[in-house]
C-alpha cells in the first residue's frame, strides 16, 4: 500500500497529496517565523536580456524570470500588485552600469548637472559621495495567480520603461471595483507585455523592455484569500526595506 500511494503521489496525484497533508493545518508556518528577509534570496521579477547567460530555448531574450529560482515566465506574465515604492537607484558609472545600492528618495545627498546647452533630455542626480549615477525608479511587490507557489516577487524596472511604468501608475490609481468604489492596488490581476527593442546606446542591437500593462480580471475573493491576504502585512514592510538590497537578477541598459 505504502508503494502504490508513493507512485500515485509522484504521478502527479495531486488529490491524494492533498489529503494526505491535511494533518500539517494546525502547523502552517510553525518554525520559519526566525528566518526573516536578511536570511533569504530576494527574488525579482526581471527581464532576461539578449547577451545574458540565462537565455535558452526555453528561455529567450525579452522573457520574464525569478531570480531567486531562474523558472522562466515567457514575454507575458500575469501578476497582481500588492505594494509600490518609489526609490533612488545608485549605478556604477561605467558599463555595464550594475546598480549597486538603493536609497529612499531624499535620504542621500546628491548633485544635480543641468541638461547641456542644445542637448535634449532631463537633469541628472550623481552622488556626491560616490559620483555614481542616481536615478528615479520604482518597486513594485507582485504575486503570480498562474504560480502561487512562487510567493512574493519584486519588479524593479530600469529607467527604458518608466513611460509603460507611469501609465501602469494611471491606471492602477484609477481603477474601479464592479460595484463603483476604487479598488485597492490588489484589486485585478494585470498581464505585464514585454519586448525586444532597438538598444537606445546601440541601435544595432535589441534590448528587452516593459512596454505595457493591461488590466485582466477582478481579483475573486479564493485568489484573495489564497495569495494576497496572507502576503499584505509582510509585503507592506518589506518592500519600505528593500532598498538596502540590490537586484542579482538581468537589468536593462
Amino acid at each position: 500500500m505504502a508503494t502504490t500511494t508513493t507512485a500515485n503521489a509522484a504521478a502527479g496525484n495531486k488529490s491524494l497529496v492533498t489529503e494526505n497533508m491535511d494533518f500539517m493545518d494546525e502547523y502552517a508556518g510553525q518554525g520559519l517565523d526566525t528566518i526573516s528577509s536578511n536570511e533569504q534570496a530576494i527574488a525579482y521579477l526581471g527581464l532576461v536580456q539578449p547577451d545574458s547567460q540565462f537565455v535558452s530555448d526555453d528561455c529567450p531574450a525579452g522573457s520574464w524570470r525569478n531570480s531567486a529560482t531562474g523558472k522562466c515566465y515567457g514575454t507575458n506574465v500575469r501578476v497582481v500588485p500588492l505594494a509600490f515604492r518609489t526609490v533612488w537607484n545608485e549605478r556604477e558609472a561605467d558599463p555595464p552600469f550594475t546598480t549597486v545600492a538603493r536609497y529612499a528618495p531624499n535620504s542621500i545627498e546628491v548633485e544635480v548637472k543641468p541638461v547641456k546647452n542644445g542637448k535634449r533630455g532631463f537633469p541628472k542626480m550623481f552622488n556626491k559621495e560616490t559620483g555614481n549615477e542616481i536615478q528615479e525608479l520604482y518597486i513594485y511587490a507582485v504575486t503570480l495567480p498562474d504560480h502561487p507557489e512562487d510567493g512574493v516577487l519584486y519588479f524593479n524596472p530600469t529607467v527604458g520603461s518608466m513611460r509603460a511604468c507611469k501609465s501602469w501608475n494611471t491606471q492602477l490609481k484609477g481603477q474601479l471595483l464592479p460595484n463603483g468604489k476604487q479598488a485597492p492596488i490588489f484589486g485585478f490581476t494585470w498581464n505585464l507585455l514585454a519586448e525586444l527593442v532597438p538598444n537606445p546606446q546601440q541601435p544595432s542591437k535589441e534590448i528587452a523592455r516593459f512596454t505595457k500593462a493591461v488590466k485582466d480580471v477582478v481579483v475573486t475573493k479564493d485568489l484573495f484569500e489564497a495569495s494576497v491576504k496572507p502576503q499584505l502585512t509582510a509585503v507592506t514592510q518589506n518592500v519600505l526595506a528593500i532598498t538596502s538590497d540590490v537586484d542579482a537578477s538581468d537589468d536593462e541598459d
